[in-house]
């Protein structure tokens, strides 16, 4: 990253407040259930992993949040080999996801979580090989995988919200709302209308959540592969700021 984003400071912290809360969520649901098998309610463990996790959210919003650069692809995504990977690799946990699990709902909604699911796997190893070639891809090639982790939580939506426990499924569910949103807006850049602050602050917040949700979830590729997606992504922008406007309201060429 370049001088928007110095240092190379929110990746990092992202991915250690997730490593800590997924330390913290496995030791809650081993030394933090009663006789029922049910969590004890306002454990020190649990009060201590909304803690991390908040504190992290909080600092990436607010380190985010006066972030300002240029809405082009090619002035922030320069071709990297890790972030190709990174897709390609979401890619193939988003396919296998589809392969592997049943669709939760049946009907129309479980044909289309699978569908997409399996379309993912080839729109982001064609979005991966883009990245390294430091070619623009087709926008569509991200919104496949947007519009299926939007169905993946309309579809186990009724599963959620039947769990009297919060703490089973939230970070799951905060995880795949901030993998919805980072594709969302990486999608965005490829139509050149991108938004800086908000697809930085989403790839950061999915890095975290994501990492806390592998600690329980049975979607083991989904989340792993959309944490590698964001990280990948994150640690190899070159991000431009915006060309200053003069005092006419032109753009200037001098971006010194």
């Amino acid at each position: 990253m370049n001088r928007l984003l110095k240092p190379k400071s929110l990746p990092l912290l992202a991915v250690a407040a997730g490593i800590f809360g997924w330390f913290l969520s496995r030791q809650l649901y081993r030394w933090g259930m009663d006789e029922k098998g049910l969590l004890v309610a306002n454990h020190p463990l649990s009060w201590l992993l909304w803690i991390v996790v908040g504190g992290a959210l909080t600092v990436i919003a607010l380190r985010v949040r006066k972030l300002d650069g240029s809405d082009l692809y090619e002035d922030n995504f320069a071709p990297s080999l890790w972030a190709g990977i990174g897709n390609i690799l979401a890619g193939a946990g988003f396919l296998l996801t589809a392969v592997l699990n049943d669709p939760v709902m049946v009907g129309n909604l479980g044909i289309a979580w699978a569908l997409l699911g399996l379309l993912s796997g080839p729109c982001l190893l064609l979005a991966g090989i883009c990245r390294i070639r430091g070619k623009k891809p087709f926008f569509a090639l991200h919104m496949v995988p947007s519009l299926f982790l939007m169905l993946h939580i309309i579809n186990h939506y009724q599963t959620w919200s039947g769990n009297p426990q919060v703490q089973d499924y939230v970070f799951s569910l905060l995880g795949a709302m901030a993998l919805v949103l980072f594709a969302y807006y990486t999608a965005a850049f490829d139509v050149d209308s991108g938004n800086r602050r908000m697809h930085l602050g989403m790839g950061l917040a999915a890095i975290c959540l994501c990492m806390v949700a592998l600690s329980q979830t049975e979607y083991l590729f989904l989340y792993a592969g959309g944490m590698l997606w964001a990280e990948s992504d994150l640690c190899s922008l070159n991000p431009k700021p915006r060309a200053p406007q003069t005092e006419e309201g032109e753009v200037s060429d001098d971006l010194s």
